[in-house]
C-alpha cells in the first residue's frame, strides 16, 4: 500500500452480525430487565385485539423504545399489492430523507434479516455494505429484528443509534421474543390487510373503489377540519365514451378505462386518492391542495389524456380521447361531504355541456350562476 492510500475496512461476511437467540430468557436477564419483560407481556395481552397492520407496527416500535434506547427507526414489511417490501414506519428523521436513505423498497439489513431469520447487531468497520447504510442514516450502530407472519420473515424492525455499540445482546434477545409474541397479531392483520385491499380495489382498473373513496373522503374531512386546511376533489369523465364502446365493443372500452386509469395514477402523491366512481367516471382527492393547485393538476391530467394514443383493438386503429374535469374545494366551496361531491359533479356537468375537454372549478360556475340570477 502506498503512503497516499486510505486503508479500507475489511468486508467480513454478514454472519458476524447474527445474534444467536433463544425463546427463553435466562434468570439474570429476568432479574435485571423485568421492566422491559413487562413490555413484552403487555404486547402478549394485546394479541387478541383487532388492529390495522400499520397501527400494529407503530405500536411495536413504541414498545421497542421501552426496551432499548434508539434515535432512529425503520420498519419494513411485505406489501402484497406492491409485490415487495415497503417502508411502513419511520422514526427520528424527516420522511423525505428516510425514503432516500432508508430505501422505500428495502435495504441490506432487511435482506440479511430475511436471509438469516435472526436479529443482527451491526457495528461499523466490518462490512462495506453495512457501513454504506450506516453512513446513509447517519448512525454508528444498529439492531435489526426480523418480523414473522406464519413462520416466514415478512419484514424487519431496524433501530439506529449514533453511539458505537449502543445495543447489547440482551436487547436483541428481548426484541426477538417480542417479535415472536407479535407473530400471531401480525399474521392476522396481514391477512386482514389483504382482504381489505381486495375489497377496495376495482377489478378492472386497479384503482380504489367508490366505497374506499367514500371512506377516505370522510377521513379527509376530519383531517382538514382538525388542521384547518383545504383539500380538493376532482371529478373526471371520459368524453364520448359510450360512442367508443358502441363502435369498438366493450373489450376496447375496458382497455381504454385501464389506460386512462394508468394516466390518472401517474405522478400522483402517496397521500392522493384516485378511485373509479362508476362507469367511465373517476374521482381524485388531493389533500392540502388549494383551487389553483387542483387546477394545475387537473390541466396536467387533461393534457396527458389528450396527447395519449389509445389503441382500438389494433395498433392501426388509434383513437384520441379527451376528459372533462370538475373541481370543488373543501372550505372554499363546501363545508360538508355531500355538498363537495355535488359541487364537483355540477362543475363536471357544466364542463361537459360547455364543450368538453376542459377543466371547470365550482367557484367559476357559482359566479356565473350568480350573474344570471342578478
Amino acid at each position: 500500500m502506498s503512503a497516499h492510500e486510505v486503508p479500507q475496512p475489511a468486508s467480513c461476511p454478514p454472519e458476524r452480525f447474527v445474534v444467536e437467540v433463544f425463546s427463553e430468557l435466562n434468570r439474570e436477564t429476568i432479574q435485571n430487565r423485568w421492566g422491559e419483560i413487562n413490555v413484552v407481556l403487555r404486547l402478549s395481552m394485546l394479541t387478541g385485539l383487532q388492529m390495522q397492520l400499520d397501527a400494529t407496527l407503530n405500536m411495536m416500535c413504541d414498545m421497542a423504545a421501552e426496551i432499548t434506547s434508539f434515535e432512529k427507526a425503520l420498519i419494513y414489511f411485505w406489501d402484497e399489492g406492491q409485490e415487495g417490501v415497503q417502508l411502513r414506519v419511520l422514526r427520528g428523521f424527516e420522511e423525505k430523507m428516510a425514503r432516500i436513505n432508508g430505501a422505500p423498497h428495502g435495504n441490506i439489513f432487511n435482506f440479511w434479516a430475511t436471509k438469516y431469520s435472526r436479529p443482527l447487531l451491526v457495528t461499523r468497520g466490518h462490512n462495506l455494505q453495512a457501513d454504506a447504510l450506516m453512513d446513509a442514516v447517519m448512525a454508528n450502530s444498529a439492531l435489526t429484528v426480523p418480523l414473522f407472519v406464519s413462520n416466514r420473515v415478512m419484514g424487519s424492525m431496524q433501530l439506529f443509534c449514533t453511539e458505537s455499540e449502543a445495543f447489547k445482546r440482551e436487547d436483541a434477545q428481548l426484541l426477538w421474543i417480542m417479535s415472536l409474541v407479535a407473530e400471531n397479531l401480525l399474521t392476522r392483520e396481514y391477512a386482514n390487510e389483504g382482504l381489505l385491499r381486495f375489497a377496495f380495489t376495482d377489478y378492472l382498473t386497479g384503482l380504489k373503489t367508490r366505497g374506499y373513496f367514500e371512506q377516505q373522503l370522510e377521513l379527509e374531512f376530519k383531517r382538514a377540519e382538525r388542521r384547518r386546511q383545504k383539500f380538493a376533489l376532482l371529478m373526471i369523465d371520459i368524453d364520448h365514451f359510450k360512442q367508443l364502446n358502441d363502435t369498438f365493443g366493450h373489450h376496447v372500452g375496458d382497455q381504454v378505462l385501464r389506460d386512462v386509469a394508468s394516466i390518472l395514477m401517474k405522478d400522483m402523491r402517496e397521500v392522493d386518492t384516485v378511485a373509479r366512481y362508476g362507469g367511465e367516471e373517476f374521482v381524485i382527492i388531493l389533500p392540502e391542495t388549494t383551487e389553483s393547485g387542483a387546477r394545475y393538476v387537473a390541466q396536467r391530467l387533461r393534457r396527458a389524456v389528450e396527447q395519449a394514443k389509445f389503441f382500438a383493438g389494433s395498433p392501426q386503429a388509434i383513437q384520441h380521447l379527451t376528459i372533462s374535469i370538475g373541481i370543488a374545494v373543501y372550505d372554499a366551496d363546501a363545508q360538508f361531504k355531500r355538498d363537495l361531491i355535488e359541487f364537483a359533479d355540477a362543475a363536471l356537468y357544466s364542463a361537459k355541456h360547455g364543450g368538453r375537454n376542459q377543466v371547470l372549478c365550482y367557484s367559476e360556475l357559482a359566479k356565473t350562476q350568480k350573474k344570471e340570477v342578478s
